[in-house]
């Protein structure tokens, strides 16, 4: 029975591709159809399938090319540090260069007069303020001997040892200056504070004052050469009680940015 079925199955199948092939129109007719009907219907289904793949494709492709970008903007990021850090190395070159060149000129003037000397630290141990200098009594430097920039003054020297020293800083509350406002008679001392500014003492109310002046040593307190720079006049208050202004001064040397000083040589 069995082979039977077969028998036929096979006969009509070959019957039908008799008729097919050979253009008996009602079957090429009806196969061609069923040909279209399968392809009007498998089309769309075919577009529909394609369609994720398309957008597996597009995503894909954007995730690499954002990758990529992602690692361009990562490398031209590093290129742009570098830079920075290069250009930072070239200021601070330019300003080097341009202290050395102000302090040689001063030691140029007075050659017998000055010692150059770097800052190599700050005494955080001592309740004053001092900043530690490389050069000292085989340098020939003495205590009291005035410390400067090509900015004003930074302070006096304290502590000598043989290769290094100590100098007490403006800001220190242990140091006072006696000073000219520059260009007028006015005259005071000026006192550190143990912060950024200093306090010009002894100033009366209507003395000759005002914000933006300048402050020169005067030269009479027996330490400092009359003439070198101070700081400047930042702050006046004439409203309180008494006969003296309170007046604040901005010194012109920072003392924890200062990284080579000269020291004025006397007898």
């Amino acid at each position: 029975m069995k082979n039977s079925i077969i028998i036929i199955t096979s006969v009509l199948l070959l019957l039908f591709s008799f008729l097919v092939f050979t253009g008996v129109s009602p079957f090429v007719k009806g196969y061609s159809k069923i040909k279209a009907t399968v392809g009007e219907t498998t089309g769309p289904l075919l577009k529909l399938v394609d369609l994720p793949v398309r957008y597996i494709k597009i995503f894909f492709n954007s995730y690499i090319n954002l990758v990529g970008v992602k690692r361009e903007n990562e490398e031209l990021k590093k290129k742009i540090d570098q830079l920075e850090l290069e250009n930072q190395k070239l200021v601070e070159l330019e300003k080097e260069n341009t202290r050395l060149k102000s302090i040689l000129n001063i030691m140029n003037k007075n050659p017998q007069k000055m010692v150059a000397a770097n800052v190599i630290g700050e005494d955080l141990k001592n309740l004053f303020k001092c900043i530690i200098i490389d050069k000292g009594r085989d340098s020939g430097l003495k205590e009291r001997m005035p410390v400067i920039t090509p900015r004003g003054v930074v302070g006096q020297a304290v502590e000598i040892g043989r290769g290094h020293a100590k100098v007490l800083v403006l800001n220190d509350t242990n140091s006072s200056i006696d000073v000219y406002v520059e260009g007028k008679n006015t005259r005071g001392i000026a006192e550190g504070t143990g912060g950024s500014k200093l306090k010009l003492k002894y100033i009366l109310k209507n003395d000759d004052l005002a914000l933006g002046d300048k402050l020169i040593t005067s030269g009479k307190d027996g330490i400092f050469p009359k003439g070198l720079p101070v700081g400047m006049v930042v702050e006046i208050d004439r409203k309180k009680p008494g006969i003296f202004a309170e007046v604040d001064v901005m010194p012109f040397n920072n003392y924890k940015r200062v990284d080579e000083v000269l020291i004025i040589k006397r007898q």
